[in-house]
Formats: C-alpha cells, structure tokens, sequence
C-alpha cells in the first residue's frame, strides 16, 4: 500500500513541476498555471505509473482490510 502511495504520488509531483515548468518556458510569462488533464501529449507518459500507483495501493488496501477480517 506504501509503495503504490509513494508511487501515485511521486508521479503526481513529476506531473505538476512538469505543468509548472512548461508554464515557466512561456515568453509571455506566466502569474499562474493549472494542470492540463486535457493535455495527453504529455499526460500519455504519466497514465501508466497513475494506475499502477493506484493499482498497488489500493491491492495493498484490499489485503490490509482482508487481513483484518
């Protein structure tokens, strides 16, 4: 469950500094910026390790609350 948390969200940072820099990069300069879900050039290259992450978290939830039973 950690590692698909860690996982899920080491990919989620990696998504919003590349949002961030990519905003940072515009000649007309940038107050602020959100992130682009619509953008699947990019987001192409993050969807797998999203659901993995996810994947192995919520696993790891599945078998904590299993072992809990």
């Amino acid at each position: 469950m950690i590692v698909g948390a860690v996982i899920f969200g080491a990919t989620f940072a990696g998504w919003y500094l590349l949002n961030a820099f990519a905003c940072g990069m515009s000649p007309t300069g940038c107050t602020g910026f959100s992130l682009k879900w619509h953008d699947w050039e990019a987001l192409q290259l993050f969807v797998p390790t999203f659901v993995l992450g996810g994947a192995l978290f919520l696993f790891g939830l599945w078998r904590a609350v299993r072992a809990r039973a």
